[in-house]
């Protein structure tokens, strides 16, 4: 199993104009899958500490597969 994060952009568009556009990173844990998947844009954060991923603010991680991302194996 590796971790991956994926960036979503633009993801709140209700509220102030200085709120809107923020960005979310999102967790993964995929299982089976190992090495660059960058094409569907996630990327590989096996290597990183903990402070690295709380700077983005990614906390936890969700165990998927990729058919669930909607990416092919």
């Amino acid at each position: 199993m590796s971790r991956y994060i994926k960036k979503f952009a633009r993801v709140g568009a209700i509220g102030p104009t200085e709120e809107r556009g923020f960005a979310l990173w999102v967790g993964y844990d995929i299982d089976g899958v190992s090495g660059d998947l960058l094409q569907a844009g996630l990327i590989c954060v096996d290597d990183w500490s903990e402070d690295e991923l709380r700077k983005r603010g990614v906390t936890s991680f969700a165990t998927v597969t990729l058919e669930k991302l909607g990416i092919e194996p």
